[in-house]
């Protein structure tokens, strides 16, 4: 248990100005599943627990929702982990959106915030997926929530001007970067805008970095709730917007699974720090879009794009490779090329052979996740997209099964498949699975083999560490029924 100092509650060490605390917890797993079964493989890392989803709702998901710690965080909840959460611990998922709803409840606005729905580096993907992801995202949003989101999380604050527009295309009003993304000095406690396309604007929140980065990677920082309200916070804080008696926010943006999985206890010090220790030494906890309500953005910035939280060099970790991760990182280009590939060729059949069924078929991948996952009838779905051709059973039996083929296509995606430093882990192992997937889907629907130009292809992406094949990879992946893929070429 953590060591706190025990405080007189009584006692308010109240400071000059307005001081507002915003702490953002980004709550996300990637897909685990086995993209054939639906089924997540034993995880014996995760021991005792039967994989890594099951270790971290123990001791971060669970433990922070009874808490009740989501009332005053300002969160986003992968759609991913929401589907997860959904199927394996619905009570932790309904206490989670219920935050939320009390949240609305209290000052008319919200304090969850959509995200992508597939954690996908959007400066990095078409203009199409760019629209996919965030109509999907903003769909399982509404389904959860039941609400419009009016914010989004973007995966590794990943951002290009395109990106930023389509948000506000969408209705979103506000995101976070990292204040190292501003072309310019900043001050992070305040809101800024960002000037769009065509009039549209957007406004951007700077997380405060030396907090950010404390609470994350320094295990003393987070040791007391107090000592971090009575000396971390106050040396935050503008002495002159603190005589002014001007507003300030301080934004502590981190990973969700900090909080009691990557650091245990730290559920317990961020109940202390949002009951006792902020109130106590004059901070105010708010979320952003109350923030935002109350002291709306006044000064405009310009970017530095397309930047990321987690890399020095623009978004080339998720790209070609950079130094931000050790050895030879040439793995991650090669194995985007080929994804870009399949999803090129991929597309190309999608767009020839779902038109014969579809009136618009990209507007209706966009409009897709509610019929897939049953929140919509498919009559309904038929309806708004569907031909006079519909009566042809056959035709729509491969339509849809081409629109699945792009759902996993858009798996293949994820960004955790590019993050770390080799290419023989199990998250790029994933996204070649998703790939496996949309292929499987694309031969059953029109006989068209992908595989054989996708292994080619994956040959050039190699395991620095243990010299294994994208390909190798690939043919590692477990068995499938036969007929399911196409043969499989000799090496």
């Amino acid at each position: 248990m953590l060591e706190q100092i025990q405080s007189d509650d009584s006692t308010n060490h109240t400071l000059p100005g307005q001081a507002y605390l915003c702490l953002h917890g980004h709550f996300y797993q990637p897909p685990r599943e086995n993209p054939f079964t639906n089924q997540i493989p034993k995880e014996p890392a995760a021991t005792p627990f039967a994989n890594f989803n099951e270790k971290i709702t123990s001791e971060c998901y669970t433990p922070n929702a009874e808490a009740g710690n989501f009332d005053a965080l300002n969160f986003d909840l992968g759609p991913t982990l929401a589907a997860w959460l959904e199927q394996a611990h619905p009570e932790v998922l309904n206490r989670i959106i219920e935050a939320d709803h009390q949240h609305v409840a209290r000052y008319g606005v919200g304090n969850a915030m959509a995200q992508a729905y597939n954690h996908t580096i959007l400066p990095l993907a078409t203009t199409r997926d760019k629209l996919t992801q965030i109509a999907w995202g903003l769909s399982d949003f509404r389904h959860r929530y039941g609400r419009e989101a009016t914010g989004m999380w973007l995966a590794e604050t990943a951002v290009d001007l395109e990106t930023l527009d389509v948000l506000a295309q969408h209705g979103i009003t506000y995101t976070v970067l990292a204040p190292w993304q501003a072309a310019s000095p900043i001050d992070p406690s305040e809101p800024y805008r960002v000037r769009l396309f065509n009039g549209r604007s957007i406004t951007v929140f700077f997380y405060n970095a030396p907090l950010s980065g404390g609470v994350s990677f320094d295990w003393n920082t987070t040791s007391n709730a107090d000592l971090f309200a009575a000396n971390y916070l106050p040396d935050q804080l503008q002495e002159s917007k603190r005589e002014a008696g001007e507003p300030q926010l301080i934004l502590i943006a981190t990973d969700g699974e900090l909080y009691g999985h990557h650091r245990p206890w730290r559920d317990k010090f961020l109940s202390h720090l949002i009951n006792i220790g902020a109130p106590i030494y004059g901070f105010e906890i708010c979320t952003l879009e109350r923030y935002m309500q109350l002291y709306p953005a006044t000064r405009e910035v310009e970017l530095r794009l397309p930047s990321a939280w987690s890399c020095n060099h623009g978004i080339a970790r998720w790209d070609g490779g950079c130094d931000c991760t050790e050895g030879d990182s040439s793995w991650k280009g090669a194995l985007r090329l080929a994804l870009n590939n399949l999803a090129r060729r991929g597309d190309l059949l999608f767009e020839e052979y779902a038109s014969k069924l579809l009136t618009d078929p990209w507007a209706a991948r966009d409009a897709y996740l509610p019929v897939r996952n049953g929140w919509e009838p498919v009559e309904s779905f038929w309806a708004r997209f569907g031909k006079e051709q519909l009566a042809d059973e056959f035709l729509a039996q491969h339509t849809l099964q081409l629109l699945e083929a792009q759902y996993y296509q858009q798996y293949s995606f994820t960004s955790c498949g590019f993050f770390f430093e080799d290419l023989d882990r199990i998250e790029p192992r994933n996204d070649i699975a998703f790939a496996r997937r949309a292929i499987s889907l694309y031969w059953q629907a029109l006989g068209a083999d992908l595989q054989v130009d996708f292994l080619r292809e994956l040959r050039s992406a190699k395991s620095w560490r243990t010299l294994l094949t994208g390909a190798d990879m690939y043919r590692q992946l477990p068995t499938v029924a036969a007929g399911l893929l196409p043969p499989v070429a000799e090496k």
